[in-house]
């Protein structure tokens, strides 16, 4: 009974948390491989971050976490070894649960390997790369630009800006906002365009007014765009 209990205490998670002051519009670079990271916009000049580990202790010490502020930088990282060096090295890592809450004037760079991403309410501009983790931007105001691999991406600004997104096998959904307008242009191998087939070329659709670029490519993956504007 006290070896298992043991056993409990040492494989319980692990939870740590960090605050930072910044001056309202920091650019936040996240990284992940096996885990989540959810990101959530907030009044204020107050940065937060949460991690919360999984596994062992041991085997925690392997994979640790980065996190720190340089000016109107904070970097947030699972690290493959030392934090110090560059390490590519990511045999089973731990599961990594990043959870943040940033100044709504923030912009975010995100990569991540088998870790979904939610970003909700981030007004600036979003990089977000991943493989094997689908990504859900919502209430976005600035550019976004996202690279998925084996993954379903959708976005739901609260204003458009000019949006690229390029996947490989993963569809993607686009819920333009009421009353604006977007240029998209579609292109695939083997793909569709709200229920259209598109191979081996592109299509261009206007919604609205046309103001903002929207270009998303896909290998194999459909796209579908949801707006109250009329199309041609």
């Amino acid at each position: 009974m006290q070896l298992a209990l043991l056993f409990v205490l040492a494989a319980a998670p692990s939870t740590q948390s960090w605050q930072f002051q910044t001056d309202g519009t920091p650019r936040v670079e996240i990284s992940n491989v096996n885990g989540s990271i959810r990101v959530e916009a907030t009044d204020g000049d107050t940065l937060t971050v949460e991690a919360r580990q999984e596994g062992s202790e041991a085997e925690r010490a392997k994979f640790p976490l980065k996190v720190e502020q340089d000016g109107d930088e904070v970097v947030v990282r699972l690290c493959c070894g030392s934090c110090g060096k560059k390490n590519n090295n990511c045999n089973d890592p731990v599961s990594t649960h990043f959870t943040l809450k940033v100044p709504r004037g923030s912009s975010l760079e995100v990569a991540t390997v088998e870790a979904p991403v939610w970003v909700s309410g981030v007004e600036g501009a979003q990089e977000v790369a991943t493989v094997s983790g689908d990504v859900e931007l919502k209430g976005s105001r600035g550019d976004l630009e996202v690279a998925a691999v084996g993954a379903d991406v959708l976005l739901a600004p609260a204003a458009m800006k000019d949006t690229e997104v390029g996947t490989v096998s993963g569809d993607v959904r686009l819920k333009l906002p009421s009353g604006e307008g977007a240029e998209v242009e579609f292109s695939s191998v083997s793909g569709s365009f709200n229920g259209s087939e598109v191979l081996l070329g592109s299509r261009k659709k206007r919604f609205g007014d046309g103001a903002h670029s929207v270009e998303v490519s896909t290998v194999s993956g459909a796209l579908e765009v949801q707006s109250n504007a009329a199309s041609m």
